[in-house]
């Protein structure tokens, strides 16, 4: 590792952080979809994490799926010690850290069903890069799913420039975020395109804050690649391209679903495809599946598949164009009543079924929803996975946080919801979340908050930590 990297790490504690497009529910169905025969479940299966920190994102699909094993390797001591510390406290067994350097260590006697890399390929050196596609290649079961992330090409560019402005112009504030802040209100004040879009990424910068932006934007390697480099170093390691983690990452924002009939001569080229998607949205980000090159893939995979998954609404309300025939208005009335559960399709068709009474043909409504579905995940108005998740968004009587987030509330870490999100919070209002341990009804609650964060709205904010799973029943 490169020694200005080792550096950082060893000063300065990387943000805890989850990364919900790295959850094996929504791994396996985006894989699927692609093709993939029999992902492993989120259930029943063996994931390693390179790169992993403190385990903040390891360790709530460590306690979300006890019969699942999970690895996770990082050359920072401190950081493995902390995941340690936290698995240990909270009881789990099935997650193991490693102090490792990914030039060296390799599984000794397992191979993995999923290995994941959200936070390193754009942020180490070549030479670590060849290494992690090693390690990458040589971890994975005969049908396991990598899933890399890094910064991309073009989109990065003028970020990396704004970057180096930052670093370049200490005299315009007292550290990086007063720069940054400076030159964001600088940016503003211009009335082209390119000054929208520069203070658009100064703006994205001072909401990272400092503790991000100085491992991310100026860390001491923040390498963004062009996705066909990236395609052809994973084919010299023996790694083949999948598709984005989830199916809306295929088609990112700020394309306009019309304009793709435009690139329609490129469906029989769909790495040149993505890389055009990449220069007309502008993406700066993207989390990419891999399998083996040998793995036979199902050439007949259709949108049937999602009929086997479970699904929840992103976006609420959807577009009016998005909604089209009877059926489509009651599988998405179903889905609007479900929220914010993930239900089976299965029981949701059913629901629809039981809606449309004898006007309901199996064959038929099937096929349209299953298309639907398909469509509506590529437009990211609706998350399709592997594992339902059924919600009440109602605050029990007594709230209660889980043992490992009521762990990470103390550490004043970020909370992870039963989405895999990371949930932050005001520093007047940890006090209140420290107290949902569930010896304190509701009520007990409110009357903490009025002393402790009076601008806080407890009831309905109880209301929303339930909504994302974040408080068991008390």
């Amino acid at each position: 590792m490169a020694d200005a990297v080792r550096e950082i790490y060893s000063r300065r504690r990387y943000p805890a952080l989850s990364h919900p497009e790295t959850h094996p529910g929504v791994i396996a169905a985006t894989a699927r979809c692609g093709g993939v025969v029999a992902p492993a479940l989120p259930e029943a299966c063996r994931l390693l994490e390179i790169g992993c920190a403190s385990g903040h994102n390891l360790l709530p699909l460590a306690a979300r799926f006890p019969e699942s094993r999970f690895v996770g390797i990082d050359f920072s001591d401190s950081a493995i010690r902390k995941g340690r510390q936290h698995a240990e406290a909270t009881g789990l067994a099935n997650v193991t850290f490693e102090h490792a350097d990914v030039t060296e260590w390799r599984p000794e006697a397992e191979d993995f069903d999923y290995v994941v890399a959200h936070g390193m390929l754009s942020w180490v050196d070549d030479r670590v890069k060849a290494a992690l596609f090693e390690l990458v290649q040589g971890s994975l079961a005969p049908d396991g799913i990598a899933c890399i992330g890094y910064n991309t090409l073009p989109g990065w560019s003028l970020r990396k420039e704004a970057a180096a402005m930052v670093r370049a112009l200490p005299d315009l504030g007292a550290d990086a975020m007063g720069v940054i802040g400076e030159l964001a209100e600088a940016a503003a004040g211009g009335a082209t395109p390119y000054a929208a879009h520069l203070a658009a990424i100064y703006r994205d910068m001072q909401r990272k804050g400092p503790e991000i932006v100085a491992f991310d934007d100026l860390g001491p390697v923040c390498d963004p690649l062009h996705f066909g480099q990236v395609i052809e170093w994973a084919g010299q390691h023996g790694l083949r391209y999948l598709g984005e983690s989830t199916l809306s990452g295929n088609l990112p924002p700020g394309v306009d679903p019309a304009a793709l009939a435009r690139l329609e001569p490129l469906a029989g080229d769909p790495l040149r495809f993505q890389q055009t998607l990449d220069l007309l949205s502008g993406r700066t980000h993207r989390s990419s599946l891999m399998c083996r090159s040998g793995l036979t893939l199902d050439p007949a995979t259709s949108s049937s598949v999602t009929l086997h998954f479970a699904a929840r609404l992103l976006v609420r309300p959807l577009p009016s164009k998005a909604i089209h025939g009877e059926i489509i208005e009651h599988f998405h009335a179903a889905l609007h009543a479900a929220w914010p559960s993930a239900m089976p399709v299965a029981g949701l068709m059913e629901e629809c079924a039981h809606r449309l009474g004898p006007r309901w043909d199996p064959a038929r409504g099937a096929k349209t929803v299953a298309d639907w579905l398909y469509r509506a995940a590529r437009f990211g108005w609706v998350e399709l996975r592997t594992d339902a998740i059924e919600l009440d968004s109602r605050s029990p009587v007594r709230p209660a946080l889980s043992p490992l987030n009521r762990r990470f509330a103390k550490d004043r870490d970020s909370l992870v919801d039963v989405f895999h999100r990371s949930c932050g919070f005001p520093e007047t209002h940890w006090g209140v979340v420290e107290a949902l341990d569930g010896s304190r009804s509701a009520d007990e609650i409110k009357a903490l908050a009025r002393d402790q964060a009076p601008d806080l709205d407890v009831g309905p904010w109880l209301d929303h930590l339930a909504g994302r799973g974040l408080l068991w029943p008390g």
